[in-house]
């Protein structure tokens, strides 16, 4: 909705404290401290912060630290990094500054210190023009060791030879020790952009980055294209660290209650007092404006996951708008975009979605702001390749009406509440996402403090509006209208797509075979061999800083314990009292474990639909207006609840949440009693468009998640929560909603779901399909959300009964069902002609260790000892996916996955090798220490007000239980880890899928090996 504005709200009430969160350290405007004078401080009340602005007198760096009373530290160093070219330049520098700096001369020490820290983040990201570096943590000790490590890899990286062969790209042997196999391409980024550049939403937005805004760095594929990855030398690399990586040409933010001095201390002698200023060119120009607007036409692979082969085109018009730096404009701008096409009742929503000619909004529609100048987009996908006029002209019929009648009094107010409830909505992780919404536009000359001011935004606009209600007819005719810097991108599936972008590559890659004497023959193979021994090594990684297991905490912290509240025999209540800053959360679990097998394939459908149909009283339009007038919106969700306690137990129920300010409560309560009490599934008009949208949704969702995909669709067998979230979220889904999305006459799933309805929406206190409420809010306003909540729960649940006393703290709070005869069945499964030419793997092996079995917390440290000691070296450094892992799940599964993967077969032979590598205790003490501090970095994660005894409500999980588990993470030991190795990860049972391209030699291998 609105990039531009901070969607995250404040982590503190201010009903215990008033003035807690400035914490400016004694700063003061025009003092110089560790060679930085503080330029400005601004207190931004809304948000409970301070903003201190300085800047280094040595290299003219700027530093923003947002002091604030949080305890999730965040470090981020931003450089605007402006390839001119595709060669993915600067994509590849940020994975290789990870690679071993001056002061920390390891092959990773990114992916070391992933096991050596508390961090509640840690990543690196490259934007179209700029890379960023942020972490967060809650360990102040941990907060200096991790800035140390980033400011040493970011400007003193080694850059070596070795790791651009790894990350970037090589010419190798597809069989390393192998002369006499092929030669192809390698590389970690080159594998990652074959997979990304067949993501049909990626492909579309980077084109209509590129073709909008075409004149400079943003006319290329900042990431890399695979056919210009390999035009990139070494040579180019380390010229272009050293002409963007300089203190001049980088942004430092800083954030939380954190002693900045000693912070600017720490970055100016560690980094600024060896560089001098200088002036880096790398400011982006405005875009010179079009006088006509211009088209271009773009293919892509078909989707065999798509639900109707006819329709699979795509296209959207894109306006240029107004430069970042104008924050008010684009306040402006951005809610404009928002009343022209959030929501049933938007002007471009009736146009575009209601006429049926497409499946869903265009891929990257929306409103855009995190480059030098905003851009709108808006089109449809899903449509027949000769319907590009008619969606164009109904974008400019749609543009032409608004400048005419403009928008209800009453849009233009819920758009504005959303904007008050995202500033105090709650986030664990505040200070990281301001940071996000922060850097791409500072950068470009924005004031970050103006970005902060959207109060003052709001009131001015408000103000502009009292003295011109046609204000926004105006920008719409400016902006839109008049302007002729726009572009009709059209996208049209290619039957050889795939074929011609392998011709393409192959055709590149005889063209570097043609160039090599026998001679580079053997320098590359020998080259290859020389990789593989590095990769092998084992390090002395002794020069990173770590935190110890002692460091951690033996006792956890606590869950305030809430109310539990009775309401009749068939609902609990559950009354958390947290500081939520003026908003109310409200949570409804319903289960249904009950439901008939036939209809429970459609329960996610259901909860799609449900709140986007309006009511038998309010049209579907209207109530999604009242939703945005007054809440948050309404959602509604299917989850799964493997049982703490036993493998074979488990419970399915329907989420229904929402939240709002706290004067709107009486307002949630009766739109959530109308919807539940009488839902509507009579406009079938309306019911088809939903169902197409959720079809297209779940197919463009493959090409991003496989990793997911293949594992839950190994997994699918091997416990009954696994085979519940297969077919609510898996591949079987996805096949769902693309049949029903193919049927013209939608009468049977119309059926289907009024039969579902009354299982999830009847509340009978003569079955064991229950009821439960969870609420957050202030302690002020318990009486009140008590009131509420009591006639929204009689209403219902057609009773005359009242919310009884508090009971005490206890744990029949799930209603898990029992499947004693459930046999785990393992399969194996190629499924290929998928839309990418990479691979998803996963292999699976079911366990009977849930939450609280003994060996539960053992199998979690194997499994991110297997990931980071052993899959990251085979499958990524060696094998050249862009990621794997493993992990245990709560419901008893071991999961093993890669993601973007070049390989298959022998990915799957990889997840053998490290169970037998375990199995051998192939690890140290040092190795199981680090695995850990890094599940703790989860453990102990940041909660926010809203989410607080989530554990309990949703999954069951007591504090009892979480103090027993924290202390078996503890104690493991390297003799249980390989025991429970030995004893569950056994190869009878493991359950294999390979998500990917038709390759007649992963057939050929697959029949010899039976490995799939």
């Amino acid at each position: 909705m609105y990039r531009y504005i901070i969607r995250q709200g404040c982590r503190k009430s201010l009903h215990k404290s008033t003035k807690r969160y400035i914490t400016t350290a004694g700063l003061k405007e025009g003092v110089l401290i560790h060679n930085y004078k503080v330029s400005r401080v601004t207190a931004v009340p809304e948000l409970f912060l301070s903003a201190i602005e300085l800047k280094h007198l040595g290299t003219n760096s700027n530093h923003l630290h947002i002091a604030r009373d949080d305890n999730n530290y965040v470090f981020n160093v931003c450089l605007r990094t402006t390839p001119m070219d595709s060669t993915g330049v600067a994509h590849i520098l940020e994975h290789i500054a990870l690679c071993g700096s001056s002061k920390y001369p390891v092959r990773d020490p990114f992916f070391k210190m992933l096991d050596r820290s508390m961090a509640t983040f840690m990543n690196a990201m490259t934007g179209s023009d700029y890379t960023m570096y942020p972490f967060a943590t809650q360990n102040g000790k941990d907060f200096k060791n991790l800035m140390s490590i980033y400011l040493d890899a970011v400007f003193f990286p080694l850059l070596h030879e070795s790791s651009f062969l790894q990350e970037g790209w090589r010419l190798g042997h597809s069989v390393t020790n192998d002369v006499t196999s092929p030669i192809i391409f390698k590389g970690v980024v080159f594998n990652e952009m074959k997979g990304v550049m067949t993501d049909q939403e990626y492909l579309f937005g980077s084109n209509m980055q590129r073709n909008i805004l075409p004149d400079h760095t943003y006319g290329n594929f900042s990431g890399g294209d695979p056919s210009a990855i390999p035009q990139l030398t070494w040579q180019d690399l380390k010229d272009f660290h050293r002409t963007h990586y300089h203190p001049s040409n980088a942004n430092f933010y800083t954030y939380g209650n954190l002693d900045i001095i000693d912070c600017l201390k720490q970055i100016d002698e560690q980094v600024m007092q060896k560089f001098t200023s200088m002036q880096p060119n790398t400011d982006v120009p405005s875009q010179v404006r079009w006088s006509t607007p211009r088209a271009a036409e773009i293919s892509c692979s078909p989707d065999d996951m798509a639900a109707n082969p006819e329709k699979q085109s795509s296209v959207a018009v894109s306006f240029l708008l107004s430069d970042v730096k104008d924050s008010y404009t684009n306040f402006v701008l951005s809610v404009l975009c928002s009343l022209l096409s959030d929501g049933p009742s938007s002007p471009f929503y009736k146009a575009l979605i209601e006429s049926g000619i497409g499946s869903d909004y265009a891929p990257s529609s929306g409103f855009h702001s995190h480059q030098k100048e905003s851009v709108f987009s808006i089109g449809l996908q899903g449509i027949c390749s000769d319907d590009q006029e008619k969606v164009k002209n109904i974008v400019y019929d749609t543009l032409d009406s608004v400048v005419k009648n403009g928008f209800p009094t009453e849009r233009v107010e819920g758009v504005l509440h959303q904007v008050e409830l995202h500033q105090k909505h709650q986030s664990s992780q505040f200070g990281l996402h301001l940071s996000f919404n922060l850097m791409p536009v500072w950068q470009h000359g924005s004031d970050p403090v103006k970005s902060l001011d959207f109060n003052s935004h709001i009131a001015n606009l408000r103000k502009n509006l009292d003295a011109d209600p046609n204000l926004f007819q105006k920008y719409c005719k400016k902006y839109f209208v008049d302007n002729n810097h726009k572009l009709i991108l059209a996208m049209v599936p290619d039957p050889e797509y795939k074929d011609k972008q392998t011709k393409q590559e192959s055709t590149l890659l005889n063209s570097k075979l043609d160039c090599l004497s026998q001679n580079d023959k053997s320098k590359i193979y020998k080259q290859g061999q020389e990789l593989e021994e590095l990769q092998n090594e084992v390090e002395d990684i002794s020069c990173l800083p770590t935190l110890l297991v002692s460091d951690i905490s033996r006792k956890q912290k606590e869950t305030e314990i809430p109310d539990i509240l009775n309401f009749d025999s068939s609902s609990k209540v559950v009354m958390h009292e947290q500081p939520t800053n003026g908003i109310t959360y409200f949570s409804l679990l319903k289960t249904v474990n009950n439901i008939p097998d036939e209809l429970r394939p459609l329960l996610p459908l259901f909860c799609s639909v449900l709140t986007q149909m309006g009511t038998k009283d309010t049209d579907y339009q209207r109530f999604a207006d009242l939703e945005q007038l007054y809440t948050g919106g309404l959602d509604a969700s299917i989850k799964v609840s493997p049982s703490p306690t036993n493998h074979l137990s488990m419970e399915s129920k329907v989420a229904f949440g929402s939240y709002c300010l706290d004067k709107n409560i009486d307002h949630m309560f009766a739109l959530w009693s109308e919807l539940l009490s009488k839902p509507n599934f009579e406009d079938r008009d309306r019911l088809q468009i939903l169902i197409r949208q959720r079809a297209q949704e779940l197919a463009n969702s493959v090409s991003f998640s496989g990793h997911r995909y293949a594992m839950l669709n190994a997994s699918s067998n091997l416990s009954p929560a696994a085979t519940q979230d297969e077919m609510f979220g898996g591949l079987q889904q996805v096949r769902l909603m693309r049949s029903v999305a193919e049927e013209q006459n939608i009468d049977k799933v119309f059926t289907q779901l009024q039969e579902v309805s009354k299982y999830v929406l009847t509340t009978n206190v003569n079955t064991d399909e229950k009821v439960r409420c969870s609420i957050h809010s202030t302690g002020n306003m318990r009486q009140n959300v008590e009131s509420q909540l009591s006639n929204f729960l009689c209403q219902i649940s057609q009773t005359n009964s009242k919310i009884g006393e508090a009971s005490t703290h206890t744990l029949d709070i799930l209603h898990p069902v029992i499947s004693p005869n459930f046999i785990p069945t393992p399969a194996k499964q190629l499924l290929q002609e998928m839309p990418f030419p990479v691979n998803f793997s996963s292999m699976c092996l079911p366990t009977p260790a849930v939450y609280t079995h003994r060996d539960s917390a053992t199998l979690r440290i194997l499994s991110r000892i297997l990931s980071t000691k052993y899959l990251l070296r085979e499958v990524r450094e060696k094998g050249g996916a862009y990621g794997a892992g493993a992990r245990h799940c709560n419901d008893g599964v071991f999961q093993f996955y890669s993601y973007r993967d070049p390989r298959s077969i022998q990915t799957i032979e990889s997840f053998c090798n490290s169970i037998e590598w375990a199995c051998e205790g192939g690890f140290s003490r040092e190795d199981i220490d680090e695995a850990i501090l890094a599940i703790f970095q989860q453990v102990d994660a940041p909660v926010s007000p809203c989410n607080i005894g989530n554990a309990y409500f949703i999954n069951g999980i007591s504090d009892e239980m979480r103090q027993k588990y924290r202390e078996q993470l503890l104690d493991v030991n390297r003799q249980a880890i390989i025991d429970a190795a030995q004893k569950y990860l056994t190869f009878d049972n493991k359950s294999s899928v390979i998500l990917g391209p038709k390759n007649e030699e992963i057939e050929h291998e697959n029949q010899k090996t039976a490995m799939v």
